[in-house]
């Protein structure tokens, strides 16, 4: 069965189809999404001569539509289940969506994770980072406290002493 719309009609319908369709694109471009929940992560350790270690910690944004600054983080470190230490920055890095960058810590293990990271030898040892990440939307967002909880493992660097990756 075929169907005659007259042509007003017709035009007036197509109209109202595309100006729906651009009204909803544009409410998408408009409006940005909330910041997602960052990770941390170690991404190298190193052991000083002095008794200090400095840890690289990768901080990711997982936010597809906006970057994010980051404030500050405030983590306990545990390896092999045993504290090893707290790790606090205050980076302030801007990481674009979807994106990660590094910062820089230096602190005093705890006895018990340092013996627990010499028993591993040569091999594996499991962490987790506890604490808090602030980071803000945007370069100058309000800084806005996210629980961490990043769990990883460190491995020996192959013929280099006192650095785990």
């Amino acid at each position: 069965m075929i169907l005659h719309v007259p042509r007003k009609t017709a035009r007036a319908l197509a109209a109202t189809v595309l100006l729906g369709t651009a009204l909803a694109l544009a409410g998408c471009t408009g409006m940005s999404t909330k910041l997602q929940p960052p990770t941390a992560s170690i991404q190298q350790l190193t052991l000083q001569s002095d008794g200090t270690w400095v840890a690289v910690v990768r901080i990711q944004n997982y936010s597809y539509d906006t970057g994010m600054h980051v404030y500050a983080m405030d983590a306990a470190l545990s390896l092999d289940g045993k504290p090893a230490g707290r790790i606090t920055l205050s980076p302030g890095l801007d990481i674009p969506a979807m994106d990660a960058d590094t910062a820089t810590a230096t602190f005093k293990p705890g006895a018990q994770g340092a013996a627990a990271l010499a028993a591993a030898k040569a091999n594996a040892i499991a962490y987790e980072l506890k604490g808090t990440l602030s980071v803000g939307k945007g370069t100058r967002g309000s800084a806005e406290p996210f629980q961490l909880d990043g769990k990883g493992y460190l491995s020996p660097v192959p013929g280099v002493s006192n650095i785990w990756r």
